[in-house]
């Protein structure tokens, strides 16, 4: 090939969901791209796998790390650690679609502007997330999701309606320089909701870990009313609840739809090639990188390189210092995460909400019969649901974080007719037990209180894999033009946090990238080199799919 068909203005290393979004973006702003992942599948660590290719990932990262592996392999092998899964295959194994990173999307934010702007929503189908759950005193109860379900839940007084309305009416405004939150900035987010709006313990726990998803007792306040007032605000958009659940795994497919728009719009794509070396150029007239991959003679050379951690090798950090880009930069490094992937047989039953519950008359006043008919129209078969564990719910779970288990049916096409899937994840600081011994409580718990028992045996998992997962330190920022490495910043660990900050950062990334390479743009033949927006308006060429 000719020097013109292997130099690239960027290339993108790893098909993440921040590199993915940047990879569009920077397609549809007439960058030439190239984006190589030595994966043979989409999506990085946020990747939607099947079963049989789930199975795969575990193993490989299991196995002892050979000493000639490459950067990524060895970054692999670091960060996922604890593995351990069922051995028996279930048929129908290619039906699954299975999230390594499970997560959830606010109707409102970053990622929803995203798909909209960039047209990658036409590509996917998404579910409405239909219920919040807190499990307590060995109970799974519905948290209100709107202010007629606080009015007609049946597990609060009047008083404590009352007192939680005037919390929910605080949250959803402007609550920055408010009195009630002076000197309480950082307090901790729970003695926060006691002291100020004297809210009872079951109360408080619902809404630190089920609305503004908390990890820890000593999470701070601001960040939690930030999360819930996005929560507030976002209910109603495309339904009651204020979350979306992505179809076929999620961010998976997600990540696989920007890529389809960057090939769309001339992104050339490589996966499941060996990198074997990244390397500065050595010409003293232009900086910039070389690529040099499996089985393929060619290199492929570029002005600007956008990496994840996982594929920037040592000798290239050692001689340029990688930039990355994140509000989160310089911050302590989050905590490691315990993952369970569970699927069991459906349906998945969770308490009708309180709206559902009022249209249901007292079961005091019935008979026998019609008091059992009420009982079972008190639950209800849902498709998607989260059910939150606080610290120390469970006597064997962990006294320190929240469990977070997001629930997935059929209707979300991630696996056969008549199966789920279990997402349980556990923040842990220096775990001391594997994966599978800090999981499994959560794990039967979850079995035991939203499956149908079919037999006088406890309900148990058809399949379940559980692996602790440690993301990498953020160095401090650089100055960009230092070097000519961006090296993306790994998302939030939080259920609903997760896609929007990959988006942001993947937002950050283009446009540090546009400031660098602007000058390709009029070297390209393109008129005007302005690049004004994230995302351009969406034209007719856009409908054209020819060439993916």
């Amino acid at each position: 090939m000719s020097d013109s068909e292997t130099h690239f203005d960027v290339i993108i290393l790893g098909t993440g969901l921040t590199e993915s979004i940047a990879a569009a973006a920077l397609s549809k702003a007439g960058f030439k791209v190239a984006h190589l992942d030595q994966n043979a599948y989409y999506g990085g660590d946020e990747a939607s796998l099947t079963l049989d290719e789930l199975v795969q990932w575990a193993d490989t990262r299991a196995a002892d790390v050979d000493p000639e592996a490459s950067a990524f392999a060895a970054s692999q092998t670091a960060k996922f650690t604890s593995i351990s899964h069922s051995h028996h295959v279930l048929p129908n194994s290619r039906q699954y679609s299975l999230s390594l990173t499970p997560s959830i999307i606010p109707s409102k934010g970053p990622l929803i502007s995203s798909l909209i702007g960039s047209g990658v929503s036409r590509y996917g189908g998404y579910k409405l997330l239909e219920r919040i759950a807190v499990f307590s005193s060995g109970e799974v109860r519905n948290v209100p999701g709107c202010k007629e379900d606080v009015f007609k839940s049946k597990d609060l007084s009047l008083v404590e309606k009352r007192r939680l309305m005037r919390f929910l009416m605080f949250a959803s405004g402007e609550f920055e320089g408010k009195p009630e939150l002076e000197g309480n900035e950082s307090s901790p987010f729970s003695e926060f909701l006691r002291t100020k709006f004297s809210l009872k313990d079951d109360v408080v726990d619902a809404i630190t870990y089920a609305l503004a998803f908390c990890t820890f007792p000593s999470d701070p306040t601001v960040p939690a009313l930030r999360r819930i007032r996005r929560y507030l605000l976002s209910s109603g958009r495309y339904g009651a609840s204020p979350f979306l659940v992505g179809q076929y795994g999620g961010a998976g497919e997600i990540a696989q739809g920007f890529c389809r728009v960057s090939a769309v719009h001339g992104g050339v794509y490589i996966l499941g090639r060996k990198i074997l070396a990244v390397s500065a150029s050595d010409s003293s007239d232009k900086s910039g990188f070389t690529v040099q991959l499996e089985d393929l003679e060619d290199k492929l050379t570029c002005d600007l390189l956008i990496s994840s951690q996982d594929f920037v090798p040592p000798d290239l950090q050692s001689t340029t210092v990688p930039v990355l880009l994140s509000e989160q930069a310089g911050s302590d490094p989050p905590p490691g995460v315990a993952r369970c992937i569970a699927i069991f047989d459906g349906p998945i039953i969770f308490p009708s909400s309180p709206s559902q519950q009022a249209t249901t008359s007292s079961v005091d006043d019935k008979g026998t019969d019609e008091a059992e008919t009420a009982n079972s129209e008190t639950q209800s078969k849902v498709d998607t649901a989260i059910l939150v564990f606080p610290p120390g719910s469970l006597p064997e779970g962990s006294k320190t974080s929240a469990a977070t288990v997001l629930l997935t049916g059929e209707g979300t096409m991630s696996g056969p007719a008549g199966k789920c899937i279990a997402y349980i994840s556990l923040p842990v600081t220096n775990p001391d037990k594997s994966a599978e011994m800090l999981l499994k409580p959560y794990l039967h718990a979850t079995l035991a209180s939203v499956t149908e028992s079919r037999s006088e045996s406890e309900p148990h998992s058809l399949f379940s894999l559980f692996y602790l997962s440690t993301p990498p330190s953020i160095p401090s920022p650089q100055s960009f033009a230092s070097s000519r490495v961006v090296v993306t910043c790994p998302p939030s660990n939080l259920l609903p946090e997760s896609m929007d900050t990959a988006t942001k950062n993947a937002e950050t990334v283009f446009w540090e990238a546009v400031k660098a390479l602007r000058p390709a743009l009029s070297e390209g033949g393109q008129e005007d080199d302005t690049v004004e927006s994230f995302w351009p308006p969406l034209e007719v060429q856009d409908e054209d799919e020819e060439g993916w």
